[in-house]
Order: structure tokens, then C-alpha cells, then sequence
């Protein structure tokens, strides 16, 4: 096979081992390579079935693809899946990690899963993190080999999300009273999110006026294990509307629209997309000072707090008194700076800064999943 050298070591594809069409991150920031001339290619099949070898690999959730539909136990998928960040390494693909998570959200064998992110660690070329803080949380966490380079660069905004409802129209849609105040917890209902704590400061908050709309699907949980109990919680519920499915991308601004401000209640985790989907919609956040989400609060007009109910509640009362036409100004424009641009730029050019020249050779993809 002809091999061709570039001259200069300018990257022109990505492969990003994700679903696109299942997550608007990897989409955005595959929008992010392609302004800069850099080819998108998606898919785990693009990792484990084809022979392509990319100028870059940038991984997220590294639990995504080795759990992707595969044969075999859990320790071969892991055993599959750093081969191939192996076989890419060696031939010459640089390799970058942003750090969504200090471990899985749910784990199958914590032990195991743990030598996984150390392992990508290990062969990183650069690790991505979305603020400071996050560097020096995986370090506590983690082995970081000498010499590795991190950069630090913002989550990306959400502008490409359709926000064409006024909130009278988007108040209508859900059935909302025009009076009330509305706080919104969205996304996927996972027992770390602490949905419990946020219905429990709702329902001590001494605001007459309020209302609280839950909107996501149902995680794999042990504690939102079934349908079931929601349906008791919509039942007894007073002052709450609970739409537990997935939102389609065009009702998205429905939600965020309707709401006066976002509450998130976690109580553990790193980063937040809903906080910038929130600020993307110039709403205000109530949210822990956990890891990067605490960072991302002080950015705009946002109220963080400690953990625990009693600050939660208290940090909800505050919410209220927000001045919301300005916090919407403050966080609009805070958020519409955190681009998928720059999040390619910085990693592509760390990640091939004094690297050599790759060789170029023909391939095919397993699927062809590129990037139109």
C-alpha cells in the first residue's frame, strides 16, 4: 500500500466513537471540527469495526463505547476497547480525553471500570477538562503521567437549540398559570441528580405562587428504578408537573422557556450540561458548588450553594428574588462565549503541537458515519 507523508502536520479527520444523533455534545463539537476543515467521523463501529486510522481521537465517556452492543463479558469489551486505543496510538492518531466524569454514573464492576479511566489516561496525548477545578479533582482521583498536557476549555452553548415560543406560548403548551413562579429540573433522572432533595426544598419554600415541572426520562437507577412510583408521586403531587420521557430537540425551549429558573440538586458529579443549557436560554440556575458546575454559576447571574436541603431550599427563596430580565441578559451573553470552535481548536492544537508528521493511508469506514 502507497503511503503519502503531509508535509505539514495539519489534522483533517477526527474520529469521535459516540452517537451522534444521540447526543447533542458530540454533535455540537463535531460541528466545532468541521468549521475549522477538520472531517467528523462517529460511531464505536468506526473504532471497532473499521480499519481508519484518524489524524485525532476524541473520546468522552469511555464507558459509552466499551459498553456499546458487543460481544463477550465486560472485562473482553474493556480488554477490545483499549486494543484499539492502542492500535491507533501506535499508528501515529493522537488521542484526546475530555473529562465529563471522575468515574461512571452507574458502574458495572467499580474496580474495573476504574483501571479503565486510568488506562485512557495513560494514553492520552491531551486531557480536556471544562474548568480548573476539574484538573485538580482528577489528579486526587488519578495517576497523571509526566509531561501530559491539559487544557482547559468552557462546555460549549446550546444556540442551536430552536428558541422561537414566547413564554406565554410555552406556558400554554404545559398548562402553566402566567402568575406562578416556575422552577424547572430537566434531563435524565439519575439518583445522583437528587431529585428528591429538589422536590423536598420545593415543598418547604414559603412562596404561595410556585410551581415545580419535572421533564426527563427515567434513569437506570435503584432509587427511579420503575415508572411506577412517579406515577404515585404525579398522583399525590400538588404543585407539580411531572413529564417523564424523553424531549424531543424542538420541545426543548418549551421547558426552558415556560420556567423562571433551572434547580438542579446534585449530590455528586462534575459538570452540568443543563446549567449551559439554561444560561444558553438566559435562565437562572440554582445548583451546588460541586466540581465545575460551581465554577460555571459564578460565571452569570446564578445562585450556588453547599450541599443539603435547608441550603437548597434557602438557595431557591433567593432565586425568586432574582432580577430575571437581567439575569437572562448576563447569562445569555456569558454562555453564547463558551464555543465548540474553541473547544476544537485548543485540543487539536495541543494534541498535534510538536508531533511528526503522520502517514497517510487508505481506509474504509465501517459505516460510513461522517459528518454532513
Amino acid at each position: 500500500m502507497k503511503l503519502t507523508t503531509r508535509r505539514t502536520y495539519q489534522p483533517t479527520t477526527v474520529l469521535l466513537p459516540h452517537r451522534a444523533l444521540r447526543n447533542i455534545y458530540v454533535r455540537e463539537l463535531a460541528h466545532g471540527y468541521a468549521s475549522l476543515g477538520v472531517q467528523p467521523i462517529h460511531g464505536p463501529e468506526n473504532l471497532f469495526e473499521s480499519d481508519f486510522v484518524p489524524d485525532l481521537l476524541h473520546l468522552h465517556w469511555p464507558e459509552e463505547v466499551y459498553r456499546a452492543p458487543q460481544e463477550g463479558s465486560l472485562d473482553c469489551r474493556i480488554s477490545r476497547f483499549l486494543d484499539r486505543l492502542d492500535r491507533l496510538r501506535d499508528h501515529g492518531t493522537r488521542i484526546i480525553w475530555t473529562v465529563h466524569n471522575l468515574k461512571p454514573h452507574e458502574t458495572a464492576s467499580a474496580g474495573a471500570e476504574h483501571d479503565v479511566y486510568q488506562a485512557v489516561i495513560d494514553r492520552a496525548h491531551v486531557i480536556h477538562h471544562h474548568c480548573a477545578l476539574s484538573e485538580r479533582l482528577l489528579s486526587d482521583h488519578y495517576r497523571m503521567p509526566e509531561g501530559q498536557t491539559s487544557i482547559v476549555v468552557p462546555h460549549g452553548h446550546y444556540l442551536s437549540y430552536p428558541n422561537d415560543m414566547t413564554r406565554e406560548q410555552a406556558r400554554a403548551s404545559l398548562g402553566l398559570d402566567e402568575s406562578k413562579f416556575v422552577f424547572l429540573h430537566f434531563g435524565q433522572i439519575r439518583d445522583y441528580k437528587g431529585l428528591d432533595l429538589v422536590e423536598n426544598a420545593f415543598r418547604k419554600l414559603r412562596l404561595r405562587r410556585k410551581h415545580l415541572v419535572v421533564a426527563g426520562r427515567v434513569g437506570l437507577s435503584k432509587a427511579f428504578s420503575t415508572r411506577a412510583r412517579f406515577r404515585v408521586r404525579r398522583a399525590m403531587a400538588r404543585q407539580t408537573t411531572y413529564l417523564l420521557d424523553s424531549v424531543r430537540n424542538d420541545e426543548v425551549q418549551r421547558f426552558f422557556l415556560a420556567c423562571d429558573a433551572v434547580v438542579l440538586g446534585h449530590i455528586g458529579g462534575l459538570n452540568s450540561g443543563v446549567a449551559v443549557l439554561a444560561m444558553t436560554f438566559g435562565k437562572p440556575v440554582v445548583g451546588p458548588g460541586l466540581g465545575c458546575i460551581g465554577w460555571l454559576l459564578s460565571q452569570g447571574s446564578n445562585v450556588s450553594y453547599d450541599y443539603g436541603n435547608r441550603a437548597l431550599e434557602h438557595a431557591m427563596e433567593a432565586a425568586t428574588r432574582i432580577d430575571l430580565e437581567a439575569a437572562s441578559e448576563h447569562n445569555k451573553r456569558t454562555s453564547a462565549g463558551w464555543t465548540w470552535e474553541a473547544i476544537a481548536a485548543q485540543a487539536a492544537s495541543a494534541a498535534t503541537r510538536g508531533a511528526a508528521p503522520r502517514a497517510v493511508t487508505p481506509f474504509n469506514l465501517a459505516f460510513g458515519h461522517r459528518e454532513r
